[in-house]
């Protein structure tokens, strides 16, 4: 059985968030951003265990996206794939480490 890919309410804020700022510059760069996150959370279901762990207490792993500034965060747990943040990689680490206490 393949994991499924699962975002928390905050993680999904952060799309929200992320696509209104760059619908504000561009209704087809806002639509490439939320593409990419797409991919993104593919690529994750596909190979879940490729990322990188950036949390060894935790487990926790990050995917970039392609052509965009954000890091998807995300867990596996069991069958299920968490994915909690999506953030910029100018956000510094505490704020997505919160999220997994």
């Amino acid at each position: 059985m393949t994991a499924k890919v699962v975002l928390t309410p905050e993680a999904r804020a952060d799309v929200a968030e992320a696509a209104a700022w760059y619908r504000e510059r561009s209704v087809r760069v806002a639509e490439d951003s939320l593409l990419a996150v797409s991919v993104a959370l593919t690529r994750i279901e596909a190979r879940p265990t490729a990322h990188v762990v950036v949390d060894t207490e935790t487990g926790a792993r990050r995917a970039l996206r392609r052509k965009f500034p954000h890091r998807v965060l995300y867990v596996i747990d069991g069958a299920r794939l968490v994915v909690f943040a999506v953030m910029s990689h100018r956000r510094d680490d505490p704020a997505w480490r919160e999220r997994l206490e």
